[in-house]
């Protein structure tokens, strides 16, 4: 039963990375695509370091095109996820993640026509109310979708391919590692395309000063990203993968926990509303979720 610490050691590292992340494109960077290259180019640190502990091996080339699926989602959905980011409260912003978990199932139908069975519709509906009375911000006298609501459904989307394909990878003798390592490789390969732009590239200059200030904090943010991505990889390896992201979906918690211990001594780190009647309604919609999901994820 290791996976099933690792699976909860994700989402604990997420929800720290996460916060970082919140800071940094709010404060710091504050065009995503500028943050997503940084990013990007992080992978050519860690990746060498992760493979002189856990050797990689060629995969099989039948497997190339889900590298680059994977190598593109790890890479695209940063710039939703940083515009989320700078929309919304953190803890709503990881929650709108669980949104990711409809869209195989709707997509299974569509294509495929799957029908699912009527617990999993339920999932469904309990996973969208709950997603929907999260989003809603009053301005004046109206009520509004969150933009959050919006990018990171589209985060989320995409994201919602990556454990699918991992598991794909291992069953098809792809290790650890060379998952691991290939699919941030792929995304950094990627990330080179937004050179082309001449505003990015103008920015990424611009920001090369705020970027040396705050390497420590950024490479602290980075490396917090892996060690979750790596957890989570690990459990899946082992596990189905719709247990795995489900306990994944438990980030929204920590980010609370985190906010309401920490913000009063970090206050220009924490982006999180915690007063009493927040955090209550908060958790009373992430635990709706989280229970469609567990639905969702009941297949017969």
């Amino acid at each position: 039963m290791t996976w099933l610490l690792f699976a909860f050691i994700a989402p604990a590292f997420y929800g720290v990375a996460e916060i970082l992340d919140n800071f940094l494109s709010n404060k710091i960077f504050k065009h995503p695509l500028t943050l997503a290259f940084f990013a990007s180019m992080f992978n050519l640190l860690v990746v060498p370091i992760f493979f002189f502990f856990n050797h990689p091996a060629w995969p099989p080339l039948s497997t190339i095109p889900i590298f680059l699926i994977l190598g593109f989602v790890e890479f695209g959905y940063l710039y939703p996820y940083y515009k989320g980011l700078q929309n919304d409260d953190t803890s709503v912003v990881s929650a709108f993640f669980g949104l990711g978990r409809i869209f195989i199932p709707i997509l299974a139908f569509l294509i495929v026509g799957e029908v699912l069975s009527l617990v999993q519709y339920v999932g469904i509906i309990l996973i969208i109310s709950a997603s929907i009375l999260l989003s809603f911000k009053r301005e004046h006298t109206k009520l509004l979708f969150s933009k959050s609501f919006w990018y990171i459904g589209l985060a989320a989307f995409m994201l919602s391919f990556e454990g699918v394909l991992l598991k794909y990878l291992f069953e098809h003798g792809v290790n650890l590692s060379t998952a691991i390592g290939g699919e941030m490789l792929i995304a950094t390969f990627f990330s080179f395309f937004l050179l082309f732009s001449h505003k990015v590239r103008h920015d990424i200059v611009t920001n090369r000063k705020a970027l040396k200030t705050f390497f420590p904090l950024f490479t602290l943010e980075e490396i917090i990203t892996f060690l979750a991505f790596a957890a989570e990889a690990y459990a899946i390896d082992r596990a189905p993968v719709t247990i795995v992201k489900a306990i994944g979906m438990f980030i929204p918690f920590f980010i609370l926990f985190y906010g309401k211990m920490l913000k009063t001594r970090f206050p220009r780190v924490f982006k999180e509303t915690t007063t009493t009647g927040v955090v209550i309604k908060r958790i009373v919609l992430f635990l709706i979720m989280v229970a469609g999901i567990l639905l969702l994820g009941n297949y017969d």
